[in-house]
């Protein structure tokens, strides 16, 4: 199969979404991107889609794509390889094509970064996934990390959870936000690979994505200070795909000062409680099974059970 690779440009938009389900259709990921995700990656001021993204045309349709990414950050350099082949195209080295590209410009892509920090191109796959975990493994991706999908089921109504004295909970308020993304970076400051996000980038991916839910979303505070936040989106194309509906917690965190008073669990049960009053079967997340701060038990407390689990292939560049 001949394969011409060039960057996207706006009218290539629905031709990528085309092959983005097609892919959906068969891999069976339960995360269906549309156009306007495509949108809000090319509009990011770091992402040059012309030199970090790549479509491959065949008989007038894309039959494979591929995107390199790295967050700003002031102490490493984590590359994101994101890109798939449509079933069709596969097995005839399309896939070898594209992760040789990501290899190349991602290590360019670590090499125009400020910060002089560790630096790593990471892709990601299904633990199950066979054919991407041996075509990782011929460009010497190794095994990073393991990220645990997990769901808990919801009933009609969810059990509220009080808070400790000296702690209140509202609704998410804008008014708050960038106190909000502030506390965030503070809170995953000793996570693994964590990058602290710029107002770009919680503006376009966090609260200003266009699937986020501040009705279903919580801050809790102490005094005047954010002790923590639960950040929740819904995601209704995706439904279809995974023949349930659900609610997704994207960020959830406790600073340090207020860890171990239950906070997260309130949260988590408020999350819960708004998801049930929308109607929806499960709420959702995704955990690093190697959390530090023991969320994974948290999760499973609450009724969380995993799904599938993810690996994050790495391989470095310094």
């Amino acid at each position: 199969m001949h394969v011409e690779w060039r960057g996207p440009d706006a009218g290539d938009l629905d031709a990528w979404v085309d092959a983005l389900h097609a892919i959906e259709a068969v891999d069976r990921t339960g995360e269906v991107l549309g156009r306007q995700d495509l949108e809000d990656q090319i509009g990011l001021s770091y992402f040059d889609a012309a030199r970090d993204a790549r479509l491959g045309w065949s008989d007038g349709r894309v039959v494979a794509w591929g995107t390199v990414l790295c967050l700003p950050s002031a102490h490493q350099r984590r590359v994101l390889l994101d890109g798939a082949v449509i079933p069709d195209a596969r097995g005839v080295g399309v896939g070898m094509e594209l992760v040789a590209w990501q290899a190349e410009r991602g290590t360019e892509v670590a090499a125009e970064q400020r910060s002089t920090g560790r630096a790593w191109l990471e892709l990601s796959a299904s633990e199950a996934d066979t054919s991407r975990t041996e075509l990782f493994q011929a460009f010497r991706f190794a095994p990073l990390r393991y990220y645990h999908e997990m769901r808990r089921p919801l009933g009609p109504t969810v059990m509220p959870v009080a808070l400790s004295d000296g702690l209140r909970m509202i609704g998410y308020d804008f008014a708050h936000d960038d106190a909000a993304r502030r506390a965030h970076n503070e809170a995953f400051r000793d996570h693994f690979a964590s990058s602290e996000l710029d107002v770009e980038t919680w503006g376009s991916w966090v609260t200003g994505h266009h699937d986020f839910r501040a009705d279903c979303s919580y801050l809790v505070f102490a005094g005047d200070e954010i002790a923590g936040y639960v950040l929740n989106s819904i995601h209704p194309d995706d439904f279809g795909a995974l023949g349930f509906s659900e609610g997704w917690t994207h960020q959830l965190g406790v600073r340090r000062p207020w860890r171990g008073q239950g906070i997260a669990t309130a949260l988590l049960s408020a999350t819960a409680g708004a998801f049930a009053v929308e109607g929806l079967e499960f709420a959702a997340l995704d955990v690093d099974a190697e959390n530090p701060t023991g969320a994974l038990g948290l999760y499973e407390a609450q009724g969380y059970r995993r799904s599938k689990t993810r690996v994050a292939w790495s391989l470095p560049v310094d």
